[in-house]
């Protein structure tokens, strides 16, 4: 990896004694190498009970509690190590490292085949950014139309379009294209609505935000709470507002401390054939001149967006706050 000497130190070796022994265990019988598949090494028991293929660094020698990588001259590998394009992490002891893993101050996700994790990844219901390095982003960054903020552990706290740029629709590069979608409409929605009144007063002075009403703002509590309350809506119900022994999105805000002195409201939009379905039941219950302003979606300010799509049917979750 360029400019990190992390991951360009020589592999650190560790001497595995009576390997054969202790690969015949695991393989059973006598071990025979075949190579020239796909550039790679199948090593394989006579009796054909197992087998594991290795590439340029070695061999996945599987154990109760994890993996080994074994090198062709029989030591364990150790520390970072690339496999089929992939780089994977070996403790000092040799086993494959999965989970968060800290190194020489910056923090890697290793996923649960071991492999280390890049871009956007939702872990345990937060999303964080992890470079082409594998490293954590830590700080408030821009990417393109969109700035970022992150939580000291590295979470996602909001993402919201870079100011002065018009408002409406912006990319949330963690968002799959159906959810995209939806927030891209709700966004319009603030767009249209926005009377451009603070224009005028950006011109005199250009540190102004003068459209910061004609966007939402995604809010990442808000994404986790929709994300969940739509998976558990799903899985057992939703009537009158409620979810079986979960209430109202008021009852699960107070369950987990969350304040409900902002002004806040819950749309799910079910059965539908696809996201334009699901936009037209949005402005037809949530856009009307007729409705309270409390009932209209340009009245709040923060969002969160989930959606599940089931057989040929698209279910959202879609949380907005004042």
């Amino acid at each position: 990896m360029k400019d990190r000497n992390l991951w360009m130190k020589k592999e650190e070796k560790r001497t595995a004694p009576g390997l054969k022994r202790a690969l015949k265990a695991v393989l059973g019988h006598k071990i025979v190498r075949l190579a020239g598949i796909a550039g790679a090494s199948l090593l394989f028991s006579a009796s054909a009970a197992q087998t594991v293929l290795a590439d340029d660094a070695g061999v996945w020698q599987p154990v109760e509690n994890g993996y080994y990588l074994v090198g062709m001259d029989g030591s364990y590998l150790t520390g970072w190590q690339q496999m089929g394009g992939k780089w994977y992490l070996l403790g000092a002891d040799g086993l494959m490292k999965t989970g968060w893993e800290q190194e020489n101050g910056t923090w890697y996700y290793l996923q649960g085949d071991g492999a280390m994790a890049t871009g956007w990844q939702n872990i345990d219901g937060k999303y964080y950014f992890l470079k082409d390095s594998g490293a954590m982003e830590g700080t408030t960054f821009t990417k393109d139309e969109t700035q970022y903020t992150l939580n000291a552990d590295g979470s996602l706290a909001n993402a919201k379009k870079k100011k002065n740029t018009g408002g409406g629709a912006y990319t949330l590069a963690f968002l799959d294209a159906d959810t995209q979608a939806m927030a891209d409409s709700l966004n319009e929605l603030k767009a249209d609505a926005f009377d451009g009144d603070e224009e005028e007063d950006y011109y005199d002075d250009d540190k102004k935000d003068y459209d910061k009403d004609a966007s939402f703002i995604l809010n990442g509590k808000l994404q986790q709470i929709a994300e969940r309350r739509l998976a558990m809506a799903r899985s057992k119900g939703y009537g009158s507002s409620r979810i079986p022994d979960e209430g109202t999105l008021d009852d699960y805000l107070k369950s987990i401390g969350e304040s409900t002195a902002r002004r806040h409201t819950e749309i799910y939009l079910i059965n539908c054939d696809d996201v334009t379905q699901a936009e037209e039941k949005l402005l037809r219950n949530h856009d009307s001149d007729e409705k309270k302003r409390v009932d209209r979606v340009i009245y709040y300010k923060e969002m969160g967006v989930a959606h599940q799509q089931v057989g040929d049917k698209h279910y959202y979750m879609i949380i907005l706050m004042r």
